[in-house]
C-alpha cells in the first residue's frame, strides 16, 4: 500500500512538471514569434516650391515703401521746423503828450471891508473878507483896505502878539498891502489897532 502511495505521488509530480514546462515553453514561443509590422504610406502631397525672386521682389517692394514713408516724414518734419516769415508791422503814429501844465503864482485879493474900525464885524467873522484863504507855496496875498481908518495886518494872534513873519505897519485908507509866501504852514493873523479883526492863510 506504501508503494501504491508513492509511485502516485510520483506519478503526479511528474505531470506537474510536464505541465510546467509546456507553460514555458510556450511562453518562450510567443516571445520569439515575428511581430507583423503596419505597413509604412508614403506621402504623397506635392511640395510646394518657393520661389527666390518672388522673395527678393517682396523685400524690395518693403524696402522702397519705408523709404517712401521716411522721406515722408523728413518733409512734414522740415515744414514744421521752418521759421515762420516776419510779420511786417506799420509804424504806430504816436501823438506827442499834451505839454504839463504847471501852476503858476497867483494873486489872491482880501478885502478890509468899510466899517471893521468898529467891533462887530468879528460876530459874522467878516473883519477880513474872506477870513480865511488856502494858496500855495509862492503865491501872494493881497489885502485892500476899503476903509477909512488905517489898519495893519500883522503875523500872528491878539493873545500872542506879533509872529514876526510878516507885517504891514499902517495900511491907510483906500491903500493895499501884499505878501509873498515861500513857505507852507498855516499863518493867523490880525489888526493891532483893532484887535478884535482876525484872519488865517493856509499855504499847501
Amino acid at each position: 500500500m506504501a508503494n501504491i502511495d508513492k509511485a502516485a505521488i510520483a506519478f503526479s509530480i511528474a505531470i506537474v512538471a510536464v505541465g510546467v514546462g509546456f507553460a514555458a515553453y510556450a511562453g518562450y514561443a510567443q516571445d520569439i514569434a515575428p511581430v507583423a509590422k503596419a505597413p509604412v504610406i508614403a506621402n504623397t502631397e506635392p511640395k510646394t516650391q518657393v520661389d527666390p525672386m518672388a522673395s527678393i521682389a517682396e523685400k524690395v517692394k518693403s524696402a522702397a515703401a519705408t523709404t517712401e514713408k521716411t522721406t515722408e516724414l523728413k518733409e512734414e518734419v522740415k515744414m514744421e521746423t521752418e521759421p515762420a516769415p516776419p510779420v511786417e508791422t506799420e509804424p504806430v503814429e504816436t501823438e506827442p503828450a499834451p505839454p504839463v501844465e504847471t501852476s503858476e503864482p497867483k494873486t489872491v485879493s482880501v478885502i478890509i471891508p468899510a466899517g471893521t474900525s468898529s467891533p462887530g464885524c468879528e460876530t459874522t467873522n467878516e473883519c477880513y473878507t474872506p477870513a480865511s484863504v488856502t494858496i500855495n507855496v509862492g503865491d501872494t496875498v493881497e489885502w485892500d483896505n476899503v476903509d477909512t481908518a488905517a489898519h495893519t495886518v500883522t503875523g500872528g494872534s491878539p493873545a500872542d502878539g506879533p509872529s514876526g513873519v510878516f507885517d504891514s505897519s499902517l495900511v491907510m485908507g483906500k491903500a493895499k498891502y501884499s505878501h509873498t509866501f515861500d513857505n507852507a504852514g498855516s499863518y493867523d493873523y490880525f489888526c493891532m489897532v483893532h484887535p478884535w479883526m482876525v484872519g488865517k492863510v493856509i499855504v499847501n
